[in-house]
Parts: C-alpha cells; sequence; structure tokens
C-alpha cells in the first residue's frame, strides 16, 4: 500500500511543476502579446524575418546590436537618474521652479539623445539592406509608429477610427451645435 501511495504523490508532484510551468509560459506570451498588440514581437529576429535577409545581412546588423543597446542602455540610465532628481526637486515644501526647469532641461536634453541614437541605428540598418528590403523596412517601422500613437484606444485616447467627434478641428473642445461658429447656418 505504501509504494502506491509514493507513486500517487510523485505523479501529482510531477503534474504541479508541469501545470505551473504551462501556466508560466501562458502569462509571458500573453504579457508579449498585449504589450505588442497586432505587432510582431520586438527581437531582432521578427524583423530579419519580415525583411527575408540572407546570412551576411544578418551578421552585419548583429554585429551592430550590442554597441546600439549600449548606448540605449547608457542613456536610459541616465534619465532614470536625472528623473529620481527632479522627483527629489519636488519632495520638498515649495520647489525651486528654476532648478526644476533645468532639471526638466537636462531630462529632454537625454530624450533627445535616445532619439538621436535611435535614428542613428535605423540609418545604420538601412545601409545593410537591399531597395526591396528598405521599403519593407520603412513600412515596418511606419507601422509601429503608428500603433504606438494609435496606442490600445486610438490616437488621441477614445475608441475607435476617425476624429474624436467630440473635438473640434484644432483637437480642442467643439462647439455646440447650435452654437454661432464658423459652420453655423446664417
Amino acid at each position: 500500500m505504501k509504494p502506491n501511495w509514493l507513486l500517487y504523490l510523485v505523479i501529482f508532484s510531477l503534474a504541479l511543476n508541469f501545470g505551473t510551468i504551462g501556466a508560466f509560459a501562458y502569462l509571458r506570451y500573453e504579457d508579449q502579446a498585449r504589450l505588442y498588440p497586432g505587432m510582431p514581437p520586438p527581437p531582432m529576429r521578427a524583423l530579419w524575418g519580415a525583411l527575408k535577409l540572407e546570412d551576411s545581412q544578418r551578421q552585419a546588423l548583429h554585429a551592430m546590436l550590442p554597441e546600439h543597446r549600449g548606448k540605449i542602455a547608457e542613456i536610459r540610465s541616465a534619465l532614470f537618474l536625472k528623473r529620481q532628481e527632479m522627483f527629489d526637486l519636488l519632495k520638498v515644501e515649495a520647489p525651486d521652479m528654476s532648478k526644476v526647469r533645468a532639471k526638466i532641461g537636462e531630462i529632454s536634453s537625454l530624450q533627445g539623445e535616445l532619439e538621436e541614437e535611435q535614428v542613428r541605428f535605423l540609418l545604420e540598418i538601412r545601409k545593410e539592406l537591399k531597395p526591396a528590403q528598405k521599403v519593407a523596412f520603412l513600412d515596418l517601422i511606419q507601422h509601429r509608429l503608428n500603433q504606438e500613437l494609435a496606442g490600445p484606444r486610438g490616437p488621441r485616447g477614445w475608441a475607435g477610427p476617425g476624429p474624436n467627434p467630440r473635438l473640434g478641428p484644432g483637437g480642442g473642445p467643439g462647439e455646440p451645435p447650435d452654437a454661432g461658429g464658423p459652420g453655423a447656418p446664417d
């Protein structure tokens, strides 16, 4: 009787372990799908697959990655520190706005550096591509930018495509229908 009990315990333990591993894998997959809806995952493999790169192109692009990732990590680390410094300035009862503005300037400068590095890297990638791949690459970048701008609820936070009917032509609040605005009947 004792050996059967041990066998059942081992089987239950294995099933529990496999279930836990499966749950973690599923949750990780769901996180990726939620972060990048309608888009391939961000790794370079997805980009390489979409562009149908040759082995030599893959090797060249792969060689560029460490430097780019290092620069990005360095800038993001500096951004984190500057934001923490700004938060420390804001903690006091009466923050010195000149110091806050100066810190905002430093943060803006670092964000500009981040954008410059991204553009530099995109241009380096383009150098390695054939003409048809360049077109596909730019289409992929445009698609990702559109996805980022639209977000999960649309370009300005409302659900659905098209302009928000609650906003006027300049993106601000529109006039009520009975107002005597520029488009009102005489």
